[in-house]
């Protein structure tokens, strides 16, 4: 992923990459009009080996240089069924439009193509637009309420069989 002779590169989580990530999604949240509560609803995000990696998925941060300007999960959600769940798929504002979050969602569904998932699901908001815009360009169409979110007003899904 390169833009303007930026070197932009999608890299796996290590544990190194805690504290640039929680600042990360603090200037997210906010971005949104929301706190960004590591211990409360967003704990997933200081327990990402069990949550992500231990469920069949991975995390992934979008790095310009040493600095986090995305993210994007993986969880396995379902193993009898195969289906995975998109989870803290963020890009920064400065940064959207610019194709980094297609490119780190085609990577995202080959990886869950190849780890043997079938489907994806994800939840969202209505204020993300954006977002949204991209889940459909792959597929991705609304479904009923999946999951205990009480914040997600938007359910999609995608059929990943080659």
């Amino acid at each position: 992923m390169h833009e303007r002779g930026e070197c932009l590169l999608l890299q796996r989580y290590i544990r190194s990459d805690q504290d640039q990530l929680e600042d990360f999604m603090k200037t997210m949240y906010v971005s949104r009009g929301y706190v960004f509560d590591p211990e409360g609803p967003h704990s997933d995000i200081r327990s990402i080996e069990l949550l992500y990696f231990e469920t069949g998925g991975g995390f992934w941060l979008l790095k310009e240089e040493q600095s986090v300007i995305g993210t994007i999960g993986l969880k396995g959600i379902d193993s009898e069924n195969r289906i995975g769940e998109i989870k803290r798929f963020f890009v920064l504002p400065e940064y959207q439009d610019k194709g980094y979050g297609k490119s780190m969602i085609s990577q995202i569904i080959e990886f869950a193509r190849q780890a043997g998932l079938i489907k994806l699901r994800l939840d969202t908001e209505k204020q993300s637009y954006k977002a949204m815009s991209v889940f459909r360009s792959f597929g991705f169409y609304e479904i009923p309420k999946y999951n205990d979110n009480d914040i997600a007003e938007i359910f999609m899904e995608l059929s990943i069989v080659s």
